[in-house]
């Protein structure tokens, strides 16, 4: 039985901007705004706001998981072969390394453009800035290189099915609700298999990521052996997207 682990991350990401509000308050508190105390604690309320915003997120995702492991007549309920499963993880762990690479290259240079302004031109409190921002843009880089791997370790251990209603469905051991907070659902395709890739479904998402940001997404879902017409199924039921 898949378990419900959305509600633990809606504990964490709630843990996280209780701390971060917290550094917010210190930073007006103890540092000086013209030496760096506004920058910090305008990037510390940024990341609290936004940690409520995943809160709130993952409240829909964990509410819409009960639903789906509590309905009786799924449209689908697949189980995958463990071989099937390690290539398909090892597929998204490398393409997971490339879009996280990506990002850094993109925010990390920003922050390092940032940090070397303060510590050549902002003169007192401007280095101590600088060095701070150059901290953060150290744990970005961590971050991207170790999130790969900790997918990949929880997809080694995650439940080898996939089970879809009209709520929404859950691959791997991760919902997703076809109703969600600043998320959107459009429809699937379906594909055939070719060369050596299994056919799949593609779920299309759009998700707000600010106030004028709208960034869309696919989750694409490996199909068992002999499961192709249940799969065409599962699109019909869902809305499609185009052709296979």
């Amino acid at each position: 039985m898949t378990p419900n682990t959305e509600w633990k991350h809606v504990t964490i990401s709630l843990i996280a901007a209780a701390v971060f509000f917290l550094v917010c308050v210190l930073s007006f508190t103890f540092i000086d705004g013209m030496n760096g105390g506004y920058a910090l604690a305008f990037v510390s309320f940024f990341l609290a706001v936004s940690g409520i915003c995943v809160a709130l997120l993952f409240v829909t995702r964990a509410r819409a998981m009960d639903a789906i492991l509590a309905d009786p007549s799924p449209l689908a309920h697949w189980q995958y072969p463990e071989a099937m499963m390690q290539e398909t993880r090892e597929r998204e762990y490398q393409e997971f390394r490339g879009r996280n690479y990506a990002m850094f290259i993109l925010i990390g240079g920003m922050l390092g453009v940032v940090a070397l302004f303060f510590i050549l031109f902002m003169g007192e409190g401007g280095l101590e800035t600088g060095l701070v921002l150059l901290v953060i843009a150290a744990l970005l880089f961590a971050v991207s290189r170790v999130t790969p791997w900790l997918e990949r370790r929880r997809a080694e251990s995650a439940p080898r099915e996939a089970i879809f209603t009209h709520r929404g469905f859950i691959y791997q051991g991760r919902v997703y609700p076809f109703r969600s907070f600043l998320q959107y659902y459009h429809g699937a395709s379906f594909h055939d298999a070719r060369r050596n890739r299994p056919a799949v479904i593609v779920f299309s998402f759009t998700q707000l990521v600010g106030q004028f940001i709208i960034r869309p997404f696919a989750i694409t879902v490996p199909v068992p052996p002999v499961e192709e017409d249940a799969a065409r199924q599962v699109v019909r039921e869902l809305g499609e997207t185009g052709p296979d």
